[in-house]
């Protein structure tokens, strides 16, 4: 009966806590951006940023997304609306069998698995190292670390992801891992910067994460702490819950380290040639 009464406590919590409205004290843009779905709490559009030639990001072409397993009826009709044609998921083998999309099925988007997975940066690892009480372990490290992977080790995957988003007929499409904010955050960067978007919106957009998803946030950390019997600090939790910028921080030095510069990762890592930039840009622009 105690466990029970345990397990209905963070929902009392949510049920009686004075949440502010999700927009309030944030710019417009970060309204009319999001894509408010039942199921998925951080589905975002990445149109309207100014690119630096003066031109800006289309609507309705680029999104991204946390897992899209848990949409209900309604949220299948706001997708079916958007009229995807491409959903690139970068989880996991594991991930997305367990827990595979639910999407409109008429018509049904093209779904490139993209997997990246690793060790390192799996719930697996960040499950061992918060069970770990002899060892003092910097959680949030672990994604500065993934971060540098996903520019490196797995840079492969995003090529192919600009393979089909380059192309008219694969858009609008969805770029999505599990909580939309490491995998797909790095993919919505890179395509922000091919796009010629600064480095500090990339930033901005990337950050944005913590906004859309506090609430969800919130409540894990609660539960995380209250089956650890609280040996896990709350600040270390939601350093991994959510996102910060020395993370993508963490993936463009890996790119400046290795490729000296953006345009030098782009051409010999993403494999887009300079002519496959102006048009993927007069594609995404307007």
């Amino acid at each position: 009966m105690r466990i029970q009464r345990l397990l209905l406590l963070p929902a009392l919590l949510v049920a009686c806590s004075d949440t502010p409205p999700l927009y309030e004290g944030m710019p417009d843009h970060v309204r009319a951006r999001h894509v408010a779905l039942e199921g998925a709490a951080n589905f975002r559009d990445l149109g309207g940023y100014a690119s630096e030639d003066g031109r800006t990001v289309k609507w309705k072409t680029f999104y991204r997304s946390d897992k899209l397993a848990d949409l209900t009826d309604s949220d299948l009709g706001t997708l079916a609306e958007l009229g995807l044609k491409l959903v690139c998921d970068f989880r996991g083998p594991g991930e997305w069998q367990e827990e595979p999309d639910r999407l409109p099925t008429d018509p049904a988007p093209e779904v490139a698995h993209l997997e990246i997975w690793d060790p390192s940066f799996s719930s697996e690892g960040f499950r061992e190292a918060m069970s770990d009480s002899d060892t003092e372990i910097d959680l949030a490290n672990l994604l500065v670390e993934g971060n540098r992977l996903f520019a490196g080790k797995f840079s492969d995957r995003y090529a192919a992801m600009f393979e089909r988003i380059t192309r008219p007929e694969n858009l609008p499409a969805v770029v999505h891992c599990t909580a939309g904010k490491d995998r797909a955050g790095f993919a919505s960067a890179l395509i922000l910067r091919t796009l010629g978007v600064p480095m500090e919106t990339v930033y901005d957009d990337f950050l944005l994460t913590n906004h859309y998803t506090a609430e969800r946030i919130e409540q894990q950390v609660f539960m995380i702490r209250l089956f650890s019997m609280f040996r896990v600090s709350a600040a270390d939790l939601r350093a991994v819950m959510g996102v910060e910028r020395r993370y993508l921080e963490a993936a463009f030095d890996e790119i400046e380290t290795n490729y000296g510069d953006f345009d030098s990762y782009r051409r010999e890592a993403l494999k887009l040639s300079d002519a496959d930039l102006a048009n993927f840009r007069a594609l995404g622009l307007e």
